[in-house]
């Protein structure tokens, strides 16, 4: 039916953004017939005509309302001018005002045909069938509505001549219904030649703005630009984009043979033997130099002959690559190079390591060392990445310099870097370069904006080939093993590789697997040692101290383990599970005993360290004056201000703190004036000898008596013999510590608190975040060692 009425040829989809448009459209084609001139003429001759046999009232409301007609057209074309509506909304209004005009000339028709004079009756069902015609031909951009307005028409001739006439006016009342079939065809395939016009002439003109805008960006923007030569390489009539590329005029380019724009290059020898074979070619390319600066082209060109089967010249089109190149070359340099240091990164050294290997004669010697930075890990975690990587890149200089020009130094990753020393004349030669390597590492590093330096160091492991490896997989494991053995000595320092060593490393890490499991598993126990008054001897606190019983080993030193701990990071969830032991046990004491837990720098930088403790205390109910925290002076050289804040914190909580190993570390009388502790603890090295060395007599007196000014208590560690007892008591020292009172001893054994002990539940263990510090000495089981 929809194809048989037509209807598929108005059925036009358009966008909603373009609806405005398209009512405008449908407007200006409509406002191309004069219709307001058209009006005024047939309303004035209609009241001539109708003067002869209308009466005059049916004259006055006639001339009204067509005059209102009238007036409504001209609202809708001045309202068209001003633009002061949506063109939406005029062709809204013109759309009915068609009906209305409609209706109301079919009215003026049906009542001259049906009344008017016999003799009248053929001129005016003429005049009724132009106007059929004209008024519906002039609306073919509203082709529903000029259909609806042409019916009206029809009926109102038909109607009349049927009813009032006969004979063959008959005729008139057939052409008038005929007519709609015609214009019902013309209407709606005229409409379908107007609205595709339109439409298909809008896609164009946008297509056509779309294209312009992104020649326009091309020309502004793009990188390629076309060029024309002639058969012999001399360049055509350059454009503006070609000569401002390679930085020429155009007088300079015109002319100019093509391969000159190139630096001297195989590429460039290359584009002269494709124009002498007359082939077409794509994407070559050449590098060239513009305005000092290394670049790359791509070309591509083809051929155009004469009509004879001459060359007449060269087209193609140029690429500017040289952003993608320099790309490409970064990926390069960052596949193998670290960005940090510009060193070359393991890929880099590892290959150039096996190829060394691979050209290496006989008997020939090749060193790898195997750097790794000491004390790196705190700079990083206490300052921050950005001061780590200025470390690390001072580090690299100084590794650098030491090592010379003539070996080959990479970052392997973190802080750990490899020297390839691949021309060695001896193995002194490795050993003294490993040693310079130390020893640029000995001057701090200072950093911008930090008052104090940054201590750090280097330990070095040397392994050599053949003797301790036959690839480079193997040397560079044999120098990281000696590394592991430099470690273990006190770092800032260098090893040999042995081949002892690898039965150590082994035992070494067998050590770690344990210690990961000793908490889970129940080996670790918290012992205590008393603190006793120095004159009544009397216990006035303990100090807890971590044991570890292995299940194979035994007891396991602390002088061995926590440095695994701190290394391995497991000091802080064992650190943490002794402070809440230690606290648990402390519930059971009266509550004039105190005890004192030992605090590490791993556990001063764990940003959870005061959450730990304030959890501890609420978890034991122990008061938190009882709780003492000791710290060591090498923690505090680590970073000062941001440690004696955290103390600040640590003591708002009502926490005592002690500074434990006191006359060891370095600015000892600074930290006393930057932070006002609770307790000095001095350490058993002056103790011991305070009977037999005058200078640690001096030192003791000196060390309580400025205690006693600052108002510090004070603890002398390491008490073995009353002899020294008695010196200590004569310095006026508060209390003591040491073998003569009582090794440490598990909580079942201590005098204190063994009746509330019986009447309490047993704790539970929980595993946190924290570490210990105080360990053995090996000699002495029972002796509290840092």
């Amino acid at each position: 039916m929809r194809e048989f009425l037509l209807l598929d040829l108005i059925n036009h989809e358009v966008a909603e953004a373009d609806r405005e448009w398209w009512a405008r459209c449908k407007l200006n084609h409509t406002a191309a017939f004069p219709y307001l001139a058209y009006d005024c003429v047939r309303l004035i001759a209609g009241l001539i005509i109708y003067a002869i046999f209308v009466p005059a009232t049916l004259l006055v409301v006639m001339g009204v309302i067509g005059s209102g007609i009238i007036l409504c057209q001209m609202w809708i074309e001045q309202s068209i001018k001003k633009g002061d509506r949506s063109h939406r909304a005029n062709y809204a209004a013109f759309r009915d005002l068609v009906i209305v005009r409609a209706v109301f000339w079919g009215v003026v028709t049906a009542t001259g045909l049906s009344f008017g004079p016999s003799e009248w009756i053929p001129a005016l069902v003429a005049c009724a069938l132009f106007v059929l015609f004209v008024d519906t031909l002039c609306m073919i951009a509203l082709p529903r509505r000029a259909l609806l307005a042409a019916s009206i028409y029809a009926a109102a001739i038909s109607i009349p001549v049927v009813v009032f006439h006969s004979g063959p006016i008959w005729i008139a009342a057939i052409m008038a219904t005929s007519a709609l079939i015609f214009l019902h065809w013309a209407m709606f395939n005229l409409n379908f030649l107007f609205a595709t016009r339109r439409l298909r002439t809008r896609k164009l003109t946008e297509a056509k703005d779309t294209i312009q805008l992104l020649l326009n960006q091309y020309d502004e923007d793009g990188s390629d630009w076309l060029f024309e030569c002639d058969k012999e390489g001399q360049i055509l009539r350059p454009n503006e984009r070609f000569c401002r590329a390679a930085d020429r005029s155009a007088q300079e380019m015109d002319g100019m043979r093509l391969s000159l724009l190139f630096d001297d290059c195989p590429e460039r020898e290359e584009l002269r033997t494709l124009g002498e074979k007359e082939d077409n070619f794509r994407g070559l390319v050449i590098p060239l130099t513009v305005r000092g600066e290394n670049c790359w082209w791509s070309i591509s060109a083809r051929p155009i002959y004469s009509a004879d089967g001459h060359l007449e010249c060269w087209r193609g089109f140029m690429t500017d690559i040289s952003r993608s190149r320099r790309a490409e070359a970064k990926v390069t340099y960052m596949a193998h190079y670290d960005v940090l240091t510009n060193l070359p990164n393991r890929s880099l050294f590892n290959t150039t390591l096996r190829r060394a290997f691979d050209r290496q004669d006989d008997g020939q010697l090749m060193g790898v060392l195997y750097v790794d930075l000491d004390h790196f890990k705190a700079v990083n975690d206490t300052h921050g990445h950005a001061v780590g990587d200025i470390v690390l890149s001072e580090a690299a200089r100084r590794i650098e310099r030491a090592v010379g020009h003539t070996s080959m130094v990479a970052r392997l990753g973190g802080d750990e870097f490899a020297v390839l020393l691949d021309r060695l004349t001896d193995r002194e030669e490795a050993l003294g370069v490993a040693q310079s390597i130390v020893s640029a590492m000995d001057e701090p590093v200072r950093v911008a904006g930090h008052n104090s330096p940054l201590p750090i160091g280097a330990s070095v492991g040397v392994a050599f080939a053949p003797d301790n490896g036959r690839t480079g997989e193997e040397v560079l494991k044999a120098a990281d093993m000696a590394l592991y053995d430099a470690k273990a000595r006190g770092r800032s320092g260098a090893s040999v590789f042995d081949p002892g060593m690898q039965q150590e490393v082994q035992s070494r890490r067998e050590l770690e697997l344990d210690l990961r499991a000793a908490l889970s598993r129940g080996q670790l126990e918290v012992q205590y040692q008393p603190l006793k008054d120095a004159v009544t001897t009397d216990t006035v606190g303990y100090e807890a101290l971590l044991r570890w019983h292995h299940p194979e080993r035994g007891m396991v030193s602390p002088a061995t383990f926590i440095p695994i701990a701190e290394e391995t990071g497991q000091i802080l969830p064992i650190g943490a599970w002794v402070l809440r032991e230690a606290l648990n046990e402390a519930a059971n004491w009266p509550e004039d005993i105190s005890v004192s837990v030992n605090l590490s720098p791993a556990q001063m930088r764990d940003e959870g360290l005061v959450n730990t403790i304030v959890g501890a205390l609420a978890t034991s109910g122990v008061a938190p004056h009882r709780l003492e925290l000791e710290i060591t002076e090498s923690l505090l050289m680590q970073d000062n201000e941001e440690n004696i804040a955290l103390l600040h914190k640590i003591r708002s909580l009502g926490v005592q703190i002690s500074l434990d190993d006191f006359g060891t570390g370095y600015s000892s009388l600074n930290y006393l004036r930057s932070f006002p502790f609770d307790r000095i603890k001095i350490d058993r090295c002056f103790v011991q000898d305070i009977a037999e060395e005058e200078d640690s007599d001096a030192i003791v007196n000196a060390v309580v008596e400025l205690a006693s000014k600052l108002k510090m208590r004070t603890t002398a560690e390491g008490i073995e013999n009353t002899e020294q007892l008695d010196r200590i008591r004569a310095t006026g020292c508060t209390s003591v510590q040491g073998f003569l009172f009582d090794a440490a001893k598990p909580p079942a054994q201590l005098e204190h608190g063994a009746e509330q002990r019986m009447l309490r539940a047993p704790q539970p263990t929980v595993t946190s975040i924290a570490p210990a510090d105080k360990t053995e000495e090996p000699a002495k089981p029972d002796r509290k060692s840092a």
